[in-house]
């Protein structure tokens, strides 16, 4: 079975701890507008180009996005980016995904997850505009407050653009350029994953398709 894994909710910290929910809209309007002296690099995949971009800075919190272009159209692109069962079976670390609240678009999800020597549980309000939006928020008064969104677009016949961001306001001071790291990884095995299931293709330790570290990124 081709492995999966849904990249928008990834593991940012290895201190998160029990989490809890906001009631209402999730704001993703800013991390959908530019970001001025954001750093990007293209990552090779395999045949596939992510463009990686970041932003961090004292007061504005820790961004970070990927764009990518599936192999698939934009009705199965949207099923596989929101096909929430496959994320414990596939992601590493993670023990169980439970739905505890549903709507027609908005879901409250729990995921156990075991990060080194640490149980944890997360719990993810997301919200979707099918077939073109999701977006989640992950609130906590220690981590601070988490946010995500993906957006697609039909591109060319049977492709379909996908645009991921994130951002974290740490309640405390965290190093950002581990946090980065560690979600850099996080999304781009994701997005490794995605990819080959869109091709009904093998999963993430086929050799053919090794992820390309950068150098030095360029400031935009």
């Amino acid at each position: 079975m081709p492995r999966r894994a849904l990249p928008l909710i990834g593991l940012v910290i290895a201190g998160l701890q029990a989490a809890s929910v906001e009631a209402g809209s999730i704001d993703t309007a800013f991390l959908e507008a530019p970001w001025p002296k954001q750093r990007v690099h293209d990552y090779e995949v395999g045949t596939d180009t992510i463009r990686w971009r970041q932003k961090a800075g004292a007061g504005e919190g820790i961004f970070a996005g990927a764009s990518f272009t599936a192999p698939a159209d934009l009705q199965r692109t949207w099923g596989l980016s929101t096909s929430y069962a496959d994320l414990g079976p596939m992601t590493p670390g993670v023990r169980s995904v439970q739905v505890i609240e549903e709507s027609e678009n908005r879901r409250v999800i729990a995921i156990e997850i075991k990060v080194l020597w640490k149980e944890l549980r997360l719990v993810f309000e997301v919200e979707q505009e099918p077939p073109e939006a999701v977006r989640f928020r992950l609130v906590h008064e220690v981590i601070g407050d988490y946010r995500g969104v993906c957006l697609l677009r039909a591109a060319e016949p049977g492709q379909t653009r996908v645009e991921m961001a994130t951002w974290l306001k740490p309640a405390v001071r965290v190093p950002s350029g581990l946090v980065l790291w560690v979600e850099r990884g996080v999304m781009l095995k994701g997005i490794r994953n995605f990819l080959e299931t869109c091709r009904e293709g093998g999963g993430v330790d086929n050799p053919n398709h090794p992820i390309i570290l950068p150098g030095d990124m360029t400031t935009r």
